[in-house]
């Protein structure tokens, strides 16, 4: 029995021990899915209560425009935003203005051309590109042996010129006293008047060669001085020390600066609106504060069928020299021809372009725009005339059209 009892009781706490460890694990477990529970119940509570704040406050939808046929509607803050401006249409007589762009050029009434008029060797230069000179300064220096044979000539024929008179007043002394005859009187007279001639005639060729009679200087005989015969600014040499010229080269070109042209190419729409005396203001392309004034002094009478311009030119004070030859020229021209009429005008800025075309936004009604092709005439910088597209009561965009304008192209 006691061997019975002793070996049953370990039986029992084998089989009591395993009970009770399987009471206490689904305490576990279920403290563990509470656990999850709880947990799952907060992220959803946060979730649902920030996605109900993001339903409730959407993102705003962009204010753009809508384009519906010809009109631009948008919303007023969209107005205020771009800072949109109107102005009426007017009814005015506009004086026009042609905005064109040249280049100033020498005028050609305030050059001089200084040319070799010989054959010879340039011995010495006195004048360079750049330097101003005075009428009649010294620019270079030919040695010549065609003029020296002329220069030479001309001294003969003086001698002989002297001899011929005192020959004829000695024959008319001789025939006062009845000592010779009148033939002899009268050829001596003839050939008296043929050695004038012959000296007028070699003096001509000297001065032709541009040179000068000397005739206490033989030293001289073949020297050109090449002179010049303005005052200005020697813009172009083509000779040096040394070298063989002939008589066609022009050797120097001398220009007054203080006077210039400025050509413009105005096409043909225009140019029944320009006259004469009409005026310019002009300024460098290249920016700068000088401006210039001038006035219209030709207009060609042949326009160019490649470009359907013709030339006007513009002459032009440039005193302090602030314009330079070669240099490209904006200009604005106020032209007084053609008939003035009172027609629809709009503010140049409330013009755009379109496809190319001329357009215009025409207030239609309360935060909506009407999109007009017009087709312009004349202006005068400020303004412009509109010829067709628009009516005289209307109003039209001028703050803000460029923002109304990219809108189309969405």
């Amino acid at each position: 029995m006691t061997s019975n009892s002793t070996g049953d009781e370990p039986n029992m706490e084998s089989c009591s021990a395993p009970r009770r460890g399987s009471r206490a694990l689904p305490w576990r477990r279920y403290g563990f899915a509470l656990s999850a529970l709880l947990a799952a119940i907060a992220v959803c509570s946060y979730a649902w209560r920030h996605g109900a704040t993001a339903v409730a406050h959407p993102p705003a939808a962009p204010d753009a425009p809508a384009v519906r046929g010809d009109l631009l509607v948008f919303s007023a803050a969209y107005a205020k935003r771009i800072g949109l401006g109107y102005a009426p249409v007017r009814l005015q007589e506009l004086l026009p203005v042609i905005a064109v762009v040249g280049t100033a050029e020498l005028n050609a009434a305030h050059v001089a051309a200084v040319g070799t008029r010989l054959r010879g060797l340039v011995s010495a230069v006195a004048a360079f590109e750049g330097d101003t000179v005075e009428a009649g300064a010294l620019l270079a220096r030919i040695e010549s042996p065609e003029l020296g044979e002329a220069q030479a000539a001309a001294g003969m024929f003086v001698v002989e010129r002297e001899a011929a008179r005192l020959n004829a007043q000695r024959e008319a002394t001789l025939a006062e006293r009845q000592l010779t005859t009148s033939k002899e009187l009268e050829t001596a007279t003839v050939q008296a008047r043929k050695a004038g001639l012959m000296l007028q005639a070699a003096n001509q060729k000297v001065i032709a060669l541009g040179g000068s009679m000397r005739s206490n200087d033989e030293s001289h005989l073949g020297s050109r001085e090449v002179r010049s015969p303005i005052k200005g600014t020697v813009v172009e040499r083509n000779v040096a020390p040394g070298q063989f010229v002939v008589g066609d080269l022009v050797a120097f070109q001398v220009a007054n600066l203080d006077h210039l042209w400025v050509e413009l190419d105005v096409f043909e729409r225009n140019l029944a609106r320009v006259r004469i005396g009409d005026r310019a203001e002009l300024e460098a392309l290249a920016g700068g504060s000088d401006s210039f004034v001038g006035r219209v002094a030709k207009i060609a009478s042949k326009i160019e069928p490649e470009t359907h311009s013709a030339k006007v030119r513009i002459e032009v004070e440039n005193r302090d020299h602030g314009l330079r030859v070669g240099q490209a020229v904006k200009a604005i021209i106020h032209a007084s021809g053609g008939e003035l009429k009172s027609r629809p005008t709009v503010p140049t800025r409330a013009i755009s372009f379109v496809d190319g075309k001329p357009t215009v936004f025409v207030a239609a009604g309360t935060n909506a725009v009407r999109v007009a092709h017009v087709r312009v005439g004349a202006n005068d910088a400020e303004n412009t005339e509109l010829l067709e597209g628009v009516d005289a009561n209307d109003r039209v965009v001028t703050d803000g059209a460029f923002a109304l304008k990219s809108e189309l192209f969405r």
